[in-house]
């Protein structure tokens, strides 16, 4: 698309003096112009059903705008956000392989809830919307377990909540108070690294650890020993994680296999305090009871509330089962009623009702006889009542007989496997989240 540029300045003719040739007005100047006005209408979209060539750009219209106006990609982005905010679930009937952009399986994993061969039942409803914050952010340094905060952005650093950054050993935790109370200061932590002892050597940047005698290496302890150069310090993790193996150092040397102590230091850097306690300061509806599972942007899926703080249904602190660290924040939810979000339950095997079976026994008696030996000094007798009576000296004993008698007890089986014999007739589809 090009614009009409005049080729002539017609108005300076008017200046020129009389017999001035360039007083006149050409032909061909006319025809120029002419030719320069059709090829820029000629490149100009018509006002009716215009067709627009390159990249056209057009005003964003809010998302609740409905009339007539051009619809620009951004407002299409925006409106698609809108109508499937983060957080949605929706039916997906393509190849798992082919999940959209922007939306996760719910497969738990990418913070989704683990929906595969799960039916979903409505939640509670909203108990209560409050405005919240937990943890805090910080610039500090750790030397030994002295935490020295030199500066609090957001939040109050209190016992308890747990240290996270650069070169901070994995659970390290504010255990007391020093010289800050909430703000800047200092503070005692159980710090994990704050030293180890090994045998080592360096060449190079590559620190090679062959055993170790105590503690764990940690990326950001300092190292000293026979041979190391001061202040050199571990600052990645090669084949080691905290034992033998090699590390990189901060400084290029040669050092033979000595013992090797590293110091856990941790320079002036941000640093996040996640806490499992939600400090409400505002509610905008509704109330908090124990139970109640949180939503909201920074709360991790599942977030429960554990137990009361000084809170009890209103503002005050409350217990989570997470660990978290957010900043003043608006518009956090809490779901109620018996069965709320991220509730599990139910089987698809059928499960079979405690019971009992009655048994019936039928007992067949043939009946039987014993027949008796009897013998003295003299002869051998018969059994014959009238003879054993009028034989002195007598002895004698029964023979064994089986008595025959049988009994056959029968329960007859009945049902079949309940294995997914609880699913009504299904097609599966897979559940896609928002993220």
């Amino acid at each position: 698309m090009s614009n009409y540029t005049k080729s002539t300045n017609f108005a300076s003719k008017d200046s020129l003096s009389s017999g001035n040739p360039l007083k006149i007005v050409k032909g061909t100047e006319i025809d120029t112009e002419l030719n320069n006005i059709a090829t820029a209408v000629a490149t100009k979209a018509d006002l009716n059903s215009p067709t627009f060539i390159g990249t056209p750009t057009a005003p964003t219209a809010s998302t609740s705008t409905n009339n007539t106006q051009l619809a620009s990609t951004a407002f299409v982005v925006n409106y698609i956000t809108a109508l499937f905010p983060t957080g949605s679930i929706i039916l997906w009937s393509g190849s798992i392989a082919s999940i959209p952009s922007g939306w996760q399986l719910c497969d738990g994993s990418n913070s989704t809830p683990d929906l595969r061969g799960k039916f979903v039942i409505g939640a509670g409803t909203m108990a209560s919307v409050f405005t919240a914050i937990a943890g805090s952010a910080v610039t500090a340094s750790i030397s030994g377990t002295t935490l020295t905060v030199s500066a609090v952005s957001r939040g109050t650093v209190e016992v308890g909540q747990t240290v996270t950054g650069t070169g901070v050993a994995s659970g390290t935790v504010i255990t007391s108070l020093g010289t800050g109370t909430g703000g800047t200061g200092t503070y005692g932590v159980a710090y994990t690294g704050s030293s180890a002892s090994v045998t080592g050597s360096i060449s190079g940047t590559t620190l090679t650890v062959s055993s170790v005698a105590s503690g764990t290496l940690i990326v950001g302890q300092t190292l000293s020993g026979t041979g190391v150069t001061s202040g050199t310090r571990i600052t990645a993790f090669v084949t080691g994680s905290g034992g033998t193996g090699t590390y990189t150092v901060s400084a290029s040397q040669t050092a033979s296999s000595t013992t090797i102590t590293a110091t856990g230091t941790v320079t002036s850097v941000s640093m996040v305090m996640t806490s499992a306690v939600l400090n409400v300061t505002a509610i905008t509806s509704g109330s908090l009871a124990v139970g109640q599972y949180l939503t909201g942007t920074g709360i991790p899926y599942g977030t429960k509330i554990v137990s009361f703080g000084t809170g009890s249904g209103g503002t005050g602190t409350y217990n989570l089962d997470t660990n978290l660290s957010i900043g003043s924040t608006a518009n956090i939810a809490a779901s109620a009623g018996t069965v709320v979000v991220g509730d599990t339950g139910g089987s698809k095997d059928a499960i079979v009702v405690s019971h009992t079976h009655t048994a019936s026994t039928n007992i067949t008696d043939p009946g039987h006889s014993h027949s008796i030996v009897m013998s003295s000094s003299n002869n051998t007798l018969s059994s014959t009542p009238s003879k054993l009576s009028t034989t002195p000296n007598q002895t004698g004993s029964t023979e064994s007989a089986v008595t025959g008698i049988t009994a056959a007890t029968t329960v007859d089986s009945a049902g079949s496997s309940g294995t997914n014999a609880n699913l009504p007739p299904y097609y599966a589809l897979a559940y896609i989240m928002k993220v």
